[in-house]
């Protein structure tokens, strides 16, 4: 099959720089048509086929410049509605005694954002204008497409001289444990089971988006590989951490990462972690066993969980 069909890489990065550079319509008729560009195809198969070859070219050489090529059913928003709407919440958030810097980059970053609703991202930019000023860097366990990992960098960019730190397989997710149950079937997958290995991406993409926000190469490390073996294996693990977001979306990846940030993180440092509650029942009960076993009179966590129209996490303060 892969000799039926020959797509010249030069015709096609053309071709896709004349589709970024066209409205929604000429894109769309640039898909259907991709001879009307001058994109040659020499093919055997039906012209269906075709199609679905150079349409897979096109998303995979999207993915190697950063983008991800997605087919939308929903209304589209205003930009500048939505701008308008992140400055508001922003001084609101500052009346109540928070300095949250300007910054033009981050309402483009939370509208870009991908599981994360931008009210949630809100908290993650809260708790990092918190830490600002606690030794420690910064870190983020579960990575993705590095959409998060872009607002994270950007909060910390000008701010601090604090580094990244990014953990993630970039093999999809792990097996579930029996503490893990399907609570939400996000996919419609029918079984947790059937989650392992999905949600992977590259890990090119995750340094597209940090390229793209000019955030320095030296201020960030990628830790490639399951956290049950990183933190074993990887000697260049943080020392000190004081804020952490954890998307790690079973029970024992993240059991294991909140006992390696209670080694690393100072009083006043903030862990949120995500899915609380939402898709694996382990998330909320690794969170509620690594609360209840850390509470002494030395140090105990406060855990904030928001209403869910905020989306489903936890806020943990160390104090």
């Amino acid at each position: 099959m892969k000799d039926a069909i020959r797509v010249d890489a030069a015709q096609l990065r053309g071709h896709i720089d004349a589709v970024v550079r066209s409205g929604p319509e000429e894109t769309l008729n640039a898909l259907r048509q991709p001879e009307a560009r001058g994109l040659s195809v020499a093919s055997n198969t039906s012209r269906g086929n075709e199609m679905k070859i150079v349409k897979t070219g096109i998303k995979k050489m999207l993915a190697a410049l950063g983008y991800e090529l997605r087919r939308s059913n929903k209304g589209w928003v205003r930009f500048e509605n939505f701008m308008n709407l992140a400055t508001a919440y922003e001084q609101r958030l500052n009346d109540n005694g928070d300095l949250v810097l300007p910054n033009e980059i981050r309402p483009k970053l939370l509208a870009r954002l991908v599981g994360t609703p931008p009210a949630e991202a809100y908290f993650l930019v809260q708790a990092l204008c918190k830490c600002r000023e606690l030794p420690g860097d910064v870190c983020e366990f579960g990575v993705a497409e590095g959409e998060t990992s872009a607002l994270i960098a950007n909060e910390i960019k000008l701010s601090s001289n604090k580094r990244l730190h990014l953990f993630d397989s970039f093999e999809g997710l792990p097996k579930p444990t029996d503490k893990d149950e399907l609570r939400n079937d996000i996919f419609s997958l029918g079984t947790i089971e059937a989650y392992a290995g999905t949600m992977s991406c590259p890990e090119e993409m995750v340094r597209s988006r940090l390229d793209a926000i000019s955030f320095p190469a030296p201020r960030y490390v990628i830790h490639k590989g399951f956290i049950e073996q990183l933190i074993h294996e990887d000697t260049g693990l943080p020392k000190e951490v004081c804020f952490a977001y954890v998307d790690f979306d079973f029970y024992e990846p993240i059991k294991v990462t909140l006992e390696f940030l209670h080694r690393v993180t100072p009083k006043g440092a903030i862990i949120i972690v995500d899915d609380y509650d939402f898709f694996s029942t382990g998330v909320k009960t690794a969170v509620d066993e690594f609360i209840d076993a850390k509470s002494s009179a030395q140090t105990h966590y406060e855990c904030f969980v928001p209403n869910e129209h905020y989306g489903c996490f936890a806020v943990l303060t160390r104090k």
